[in-house]
């Protein structure tokens, strides 16, 4: 669409009240209207799935100078997908993931037979169409499912889901792959590289999409699956580090609860101004998603 300049004043579109005034007068072409911003296609992509979504849910990106942050939130059916991407030394490979692992998961062949291995798989195959486009940089991945009785956790990184029980606990469904972790500093010594002042090429994660160049090292793909039924759950929250580096998996729960059910629809956004608060510099993206009890998920929108 064509911009006007600042200076050339819009002329008024003319809009007839009546058929008959419309065949009366033929109005004159309003010429180029002005230009108004345009929501991004993740964004306009991600409100459209909550608005199919059959559970009540909120999301909010909340990016510092990095911008490197993504996120997803796609419905297929009944099934619902959210996922973190927290890219790192560009947004190359975190863009990359948010844009085409959706319909990788959805066409897994094995999706909805066996969720966690249809997830996994997707991940690792959006891991090498990466590689096959060249791309740069890495991201850490962390990816919830609800389908069926159950909900299920596939990561790699150091991103987070968190689920708040309904026994009032707080479980970790994924799993931080990070250099201080012994296992996986086992296993980098295992392949052949080293952890060198805490990170590994200096990133302070082991596993994720893309950083193609420090697969020598033993960075690589390698997804952790989980699952729990999805009784147990009350909601659960889905996000990057810029909100675990600042706050608990207890505390967060705790304050999503003291928020009710009501809170939902502004749960996520009031978590990422909480880690601002209490210092945060890192992007922040995070996802929640309500898990009402069998016929009550209608007052989630009351």
């Amino acid at each position: 669409m064509e911009c006007l300049s600042p200076r050339e004043p819009a002329r008024p579109l003319t809009v007839w009240s009546s058929p008959v005034a419309a065949r009366r007068f033929k109005p004159q072409s309003p010429g180029p209207m002005p230009c108004t911003p345009t929501k991004p296609a993740w964004l306009q992509r991600c409100e459209e799935a909550v608005m199919r979504c059959p559970l009540p849910c909120s999301f909010t990106l909340n990016q510092s100078a990095k911008r490197e942050d993504r996120l997803v939130v796609d419905v297929c059916g009944e099934d619902l997908l959210l996922a973190v991407f927290d890219g790192h030394r560009t947004s190359e490979i975190s863009g990359h993931a948010a844009r085409v692992f959706p319909r990788l998961v959805w066409a897994q062949p094995n999706w909805p037979s066996r969720p966690g291995e249809a997830l996994k798989l997707a991940l690792q195959e959006c891991h090498e169409v990466a590689r096959r486009e060249m791309l740069k940089g890495g991201s850490t991945a962390v990816i919830v499912a609800a389908c069926g009785s159950s909900l299920w956790c596939c990561c790699a990184g150091d991103s987070r889901a968190v689920a708040g029980l309904r026994n009032g606990g707080a479980y970790r469904m994924s799993v931080d792959h990070k250099c201080n972790v012994q296992t996986e500093v086992e296993r980098i010594l295992a392949f052949g590289g080293h952890i060198s002042w805490g990170t590994l090429g200096g990133l302070p994660m082991t596993r994720g999409l893309g950083n193609f160049d420090l697969e020598a090292e033993g960075f690589a793909c390698i997804p952790h699956v989980s699952s729990v039924p999805r009784w147990e759950v009350d909601f659960v929250v889905v996000a990057s580090d810029g909100l675990w580096d600042v706050i608990s998996d207890d505390a967060c729960c705790a304050l999503v609860r003291s928020w009710g059910l009501r809170g939902m629809v502004t749960a996520a956004e009031q978590l990422a101004a909480h880690a601002r608060t209490l210092g945060s510099s890192d992007d922040i993206a995070v996802i929640v998603v309500y898990l009402p009890p069998e016929g009550a998920a209608g007052e989630a929108g009351a």
